[in-house]
């Protein structure tokens, strides 16, 4: 019996270059497909060194290139295909439209190509917590549900809700997973300056369901093997009750993986308890539907920051002897930085953003 084919898009990614090697690792033989670039080559030959001969079939071709994602799927004829491309805040900010190309017009391309294959692949969509909206946690402590209603406040989460449209309506079989904050060594290596506004923009106070890029990557790994028991689900994915937490807490255990020592939470203001539009887009997820069906949850939050921090293990050899000096010019650093910007006592997440970025990168009328 020949090894199965399974298409991966944004195979180069945090977690989409995990759910490639679980797909290997099981005999599946993985087309990666991903748009060209000098780390996307780089990432690609890691894997191919440690792949099995033959298995990892790298594709670079951009998500907006119809007939190359036509050809690819034609040439391979995938059972399923794992579709992680996307352009993910910050950089979604910077240039919105270009953004919804990808996250919405090329998922269109992708469900169209697959429509031409002989057999209909199983499409598995990874989407986001983003697609509810600013949740106010005084006025909605419930847990978030595959049935909590979606309500957009930025154009990412609104290109999501879009793309889930599309997977439900293309007559494909397929499955949607609503991932939360993906944790993985990834983040700590490309934090810049749009990372960092969006880490002090967010309430401190604001509930954040995390889960490791690993465990991700195996949820939607396990999404292709069980396609039975998860065909037409919308699934939420977090890890397990060790990584529930505020959105100040896991901001302290990063910070302090790079050597800094824990900041106590002087990084984030509160939300404002009055405001329903003042907080960001993740809650506390149910998963008990999602772990029973895919049991991907593996890694605890401790382990989850151990990997982090190991690797930055150079740079906490330089930066922990210097965390009793660093600590508090950071706090009184970021002091000024909010009274510069006449921020009140509260966090005002969206209003930063639409200043930094521009009134596109917020929820756009749709026509």
């Amino acid at each position: 019996m020949s090894a199965p084919t399974i298409v991966v898009t944004g195979a180069f990614g945090q977690v989409g270059r995990r759910v490639t090697d679980i797909l290997l690792d099981r005999g599946c033989r993985v087309v990666a497909l991903g748009r060209a670039s000098q780390r996307a080559r780089t990432v690609a030959q890691e894997m191919i060194v440690s792949a099995p001969a033959g298995r990892l079939i790298p594709a670079f071709v951009d998500m907006l290139d119809s007939q190359g994602v036509v050809q690819v799927l034609a040439d391979h004829e995938p059972e399923a295909i794992v579709h992680l491309a996307a352009v993910v805040p910050p950089a979604s900010y910077r240039n919105p439209q270009g953004a919804s190309e990808i996250n919405v017009e090329g998922t269109r391309l992708l469900l169209a190509a697959a429509r031409r294959v002989p057999t209909p692949p199983f499409m598995v969509l990874a989407s986001s917590a983003a697609v509810y909206g600013s949740r106010n946690p005084h006025r909605h402590p419930e847990l978030v549900t595959a049935e909590t209603p979606v309500n957009p406040i930025d154009r990412y989460g609104q290109d999501k809700v879009v793309a889930e449209a599309a997977v439900a309506g293309s007559g494909l079989p397929y499955c949607i997973l609503r991932l939360g904050g993906i944790i993985s060594p990834d983040v700590a290596a490309e934090v810049n300056r749009g990372y960092l506004l969006l880490m002090r923009a967010t309430p401190g106070d604001n509930p954040l369901h995390t889960v490791d890029s690993r465990d991700a990557g195996l949820a939607l790994a396990n999404a292709c093997d069980r396609r039975d028991l998860v065909a037409g689900k919308v699934l939420m994915i977090g890890g397990d009750s060790s990584h529930v937490h505020t959105h100040r807490d896991v901001v302290d255990d990063l910070i302090a993986t790079v050597g800094l020592g824990h900041l106590g939470g002087s990084v984030c203001l509160p939300g404002d308890p009055n405001d329903e539009h003042g907080w960001a887009f993740t809650g506390w997820f149910d998963t008990a539907e999602s772990q029973a069906l895919l049991d991907f949850q593996q890694h605890d939050w401790a382990s989850t920051v151990h990997w982090v921090a190991q690797s930055q293990a150079r740079r906490r050899l330089v930066l922990r002897p210097a965390g009793p000096v660093l600590r508090p010019l950071i706090r009184v650093a970021l002091a000024l930085q909010r009274r510069s910007e006449h921020r009140g006592p509260y966090a005002d997440p969206w209003r930063l953003i639409s200043a930094t970025y521009g009134a596109a990168a917020l929820a756009q009328p749709l026509s």
